[in-house]
């Protein structure tokens, strides 16, 4: 008799199977067969749909440490921090970003999820607040600085979402901060 599944392995089923056919269109059946669980297991360990999503989600943030809660007087390093999380996000988890991100406005269930990540980039905008009142940053809603900061990484899924050919090597990361600044930084 085969070993329980992991959830980790169940959880990126349910992610890839969310990003390559959307929330809605992903049948519960399809992700316990990615995972090679049937269907009862899946329901038992994580109840529905929706949690199983949220236990995903909730897992794969936990694999990536973002540590803003002391944001320092570097504003580069501070930036570094959260290009080198949300490049790794996207080169790892871009579909399935992307795929929420544009379903979360159709889907409460979907939108229910993504509250929790939401806390994170509350904190990434209090990163930026920090450096805009030091005037290491221009002034300007945070969440413009943000996706300016990260637009470039966001491309680059969408790209490779696009165009399964798209073979760009991964963003490096100081690259991105050093141009961000060149146009963010007061005069």
């Amino acid at each position: 008799m085969a070993g329980r599944v992991a959830d980790k392995a169940v959880f990126d089923a349910a992610l890839e199977v969310i990003a390559e056919q959307g929330y809605e269109r992903a049948t519960t059946r399809a992700i316990a067969d990615a995972a090679g669980i049937n269907e009862a297991t899946l329901f038992r360990r994580f109840t529905s749909k929706q949690n199983l999503l949220r236990q995903a989600v909730r897992g794969n943030f936990a694999g990536f440490a973002l540590d803003l809660d002391a944001p320092g007087d570097d504003v580069a390093a501070d930036l570094l921090t959260i290009v080198n999380y949300y490049s790794r996000l996207y080169e790892t988890r871009g579909g399935v970003v992307l795929t929420l991100m544009r379903e979360a406005k159709f889907s409460k269930e979907v939108a229910a999820v993504l509250a929790e990540p939401e806390s994170l980039l509350e904190k990434v905008d209090e990163v930026i607040l920090h450096h805009q009142r030091r005037g290491a940053l221009v002034v300007e809603p945070p969440r413009h600085t943000f996706f300016a900061l990260v637009g470039p990484l966001m491309m680059r899924a969408i790209a490779r979402r696009v165009d399964q050919r798209a073979t760009q090597a991964p963003a490096d990361p100081e690259t991105v901060v050093r141009r961000f600044l060149r146009g963010h930084r007061p005069e």
